[in-house]
């Protein structure tokens, strides 16, 4: 069996874009967005809530030489890497969120090192679980590693002996943001004795305690206005610093429990966690290009969000993750999904909805303008693939309601009427499976909403409105309910097919000043996450051949290794777990209980499913057909580009069967 663990980059997406100019369509697609992944390679578990890496204060994790940016070339702030010492918690691909964690600075150096100043960092290694490096200014080598709720710190001075400092009040970002503030407004801090500290600060109104312990030969300890300060005499010193949102005897538990098993101990567990999820797909590839940008976009996608211990948070951009990497998780890993739908159902009870933008933070509704009810999809896919059952369905159906009776279109996008009505179509389905026929039908009446959002005259969405990153042509081609009618709108089959072609640039001959240029109308090629469905569009007018060949392009034109490898930003995994389940052919279609098929690029694989293995084998007519020909299914034919998402996670072989040239008309789902 393949490694996966050892092909993983976790610098993968932190720098710059690196694509050079596109070829075929992918030449006349928009890059509106800020070409950078702002992924962050710092050591956690998989889903772990406490994440540790060297912080330099950029933008936006807090680590690496970025500075901000909304679109274009990602300026650079630094010219090398550099940090001052490691934070805790870190958002990972997104953008301006506004509450960028780094919590809990530490900063390791020897005496008389000017440690208010930033370090050159040098000698960077990173493995899933593990981060090491010297801060070269300051004389440390370190090792970092992290469980599921606390950090361990290994340290090595070069002139044997140094200081630890713990700074309490340390938040957010160390570059100038215009309107950008943020800081901790109150902390309490304790003496255990035996080198222990604990106590809790206040971030943006959420209570986080801490216990942490330096270890080595200490000779001075103290702690004043939030900072704690250890001096050591020797080469080495050790700590450990653990977190809950439950209280301080909890976090103290968790610190000691850390300390007890130690840093060898932790870093082991944490890798064979990795190994275990980055292994539960096996695939092979034409080359080994191909094979490190699908370990190493699978490994940022199982990041967020985390478990606390208490609920499930970091649920940061909702609006790209709840269509790609949430189904993607609740495929290969349904346990820790199931925990996850579970909390979001009590969180939802606590506040009275589920928020698009869920971090910690109190500012529930600081993300209402962009998205509403997708927590209803994200439940229903959980429902579907089989993590919640009938029994769970009174707890669903309070959801469902809370849910709508927040949901809002009024002085919004009409992208929030696509989302109502998708949210209650999905709903409709799952209580529909629980016999519950009155709530079915009144919410099918509601997902009927999705007209009101469309000009008839065009086809297209209302263009005199506000969208979010994007115009209306980005967010026209969303598939949702009624696409037979939807299409009708349009005009028909052959007219929508046409506003496709359009959109995605079949035919277009135009040339552009610019490698990567921004085109308004046009797809944004997986530079931003806002159209990354709309290639199953092609699907309603029977031209999976077109899907198949935009799938390949972004794939061949828009992904590569290494730190400039994501074409932007990763928004949580939202793009990454695209390109993940893009390489298997699949798209589980968020709010069906379906999963769209599309052309592989792998030559093989194997998936661990909630029912066994799933087997993906692919026929191909030469090394480069794209082109779907046909299906089967553990040996039965079929010719539908789309399979109940029952039947996949029971197991199976599934082969694609790929020819040169594009086929005849593919069969139109008629399921939505």
């Amino acid at each position: 069996m393949a490694d996966n663990f050892s092909h993983a980059d976790l610098f993968w997406g932190n720098g710059h874009v690196a694509a050079p100019q596109g070829e075929e369509l992918a030449r006349h697609w928009n890059w509106l967005k800020a070409q950078t992944g702002n992924t962050h390679p710092g050591a956690l578990a998989p889903f772990g809530w406490v994440s540790v890496l060297p912080y330099s204060g950029a933008y936006s994790s807090g680590y690496g030489c970025n500075g901000v940016s909304s679109d274009g070339i990602t300026p650079q702030v630094s010219d090398r890497p550099a940090a001052f010492g490691f934070t805790h918690f870190h958002a990972t691909g997104t953008g301006f969120l506004g509450e960028f964690y780094n919590y809990f600075l530490i900063q390791a150096f020897c005496k008389g090192s000017d440690y208010r100043h930033i370090s050159e960092l040098t000698d960077i290694f990173a493995e899933p679980g593990y981060f090491s490096g010297t801060l070269a200014d300051y004389g440390v080598n370190f090792e970092l590693t992290a469980g599921k709720f606390a950090a361990l710190h290994r340290y090595q001075f070069a002139k044997k002996s140094g200081k630890v400092t713990i700074d309490t009040t340390q938040m957010g970002l160390n570059i100038p943001i215009e309107g950008y503030h943020e800081s901790i407004y109150s902390n309490h801090c304790v003496n255990y004795g035996n080198n222990w500290y604990g106590g809790f600060i206040y971030a943006h109104e959420i209570q986080i305690f801490y216990a942490v312990k330096v270890s080595g030969n200490i000779t001075r300890q103290a702690a004043l206005n939030g900072v704690i300060e250890y001096d050591i005499t020797g080469s080495n010193a050790e700590s450990v610093i653990a977190f809950s949102l439950t209280s301080m005897e909890d976090a103290r538990q968790r610190a000691e429990e850390a300390a007890a098993q130690g840093f060898d101990k932790i870093k082991i567990e944490t890798q064979s966690a990795w190994r275990e999820i980055l292994n539960s797909i096996q695939a092979t590839f034409a080359t080994e290009k191909e094979y490190n940008i699908f370990c190493s976009a699978l490994y940022h996608s199982l990041i967020k969000p985390v478990d606390t211990g208490k609920e499930f948070t970091d649920f940061q951009t909702l609006w790209d993750i709840y269509r790609t990497q949430l189904p993607l998780m609740m495929m290969i890993a349904p346990q820790t999904a199931g925990k996850m739908l579970r909390s979001m159902m009590q969180t939802a009870k606590r506040i009275g909805f589920f928020p698009s933008c869920y971090m910690m933070s109190s500012n529930y509704h600081r993300h209402d303008m962009q998205a509403t009810a997708l927590a209803v999809n994200i439940l229903s896919d959980g429902f579907f693939q089989g993590i919640l059952n009938s029994s769970d369905y009174p707890e669903l159906k309070a959801f469902f309601k809370s849910e709508f009776s927040h949901a809002s279109t009024e002085g919004k996008s009409p992208t929030h009427i696509l989302d109502l009505a998708c949210a209650a179509n999905a709903a409709g389905q799952v209580a529909r499976s629980c016999q519950d026929n009155d709530f079915a039908r009144e919410l099918y009446e509601l997902s009927k909403i999705w007209r009101k959002a469309y000009d008839e005259k065009t086809g297209l969405l209302i263009a005199d409105a506000v969208y979010y990153e994007g115009d209306n042509w980005n967010y026209s081609f969303r598939p949702h309910p009624q696409m037979k009618e939807r299409v009708a709108l349009s005009g028909g089959e052959e007219q929508f097919e046409k506003l496709l072609d359009r959109f995605f640039g079949f035919g277009c001959t135009d040339t552009y000043s610019s490698a990567r240029p921004m085109i308004p109308n046009r797809f944004e090629g997986m530079n931003n996450e806002s159209d990354m469905e709309t290639p199953a569009a092609y699907l309603w007018c029977g031209r999976a051949d077109k899907q198949a060949k935009i799938h390949d392009n972004i794939r061949r034109y828009m992904f590569f290794e290494g730190s400039g490898g994501c074409p932007g930003n990763n928004d949580t995994g939202g793009l990454s777990s695209w390109y993940v389940l893009s390489t298997l052919g699949l798209y589980p279609l968020t709010g069906t209980p379906y999963c769209l098929l599309t052309s592989p690029s792998v030559k093989k694989a194997s998936i661990k499913v909630a029912g066994g293995i799933l087997n993906i084998e692919v026929e191909r007519e030469s090394e480069t057909a794209i082109y779907p020909a046909g299906y089967q299914f553990n040996g039965e034919d079929f010719h539908e580009p789309y399979i109940p998402l029952e039947k996949l996670l029971a197991g199976g072989v599934l082969k694609f069967v790929l020819k040169d040239t594009p086929q005849e008309q593919s069969i139109i789902p008629d399921w939505l």
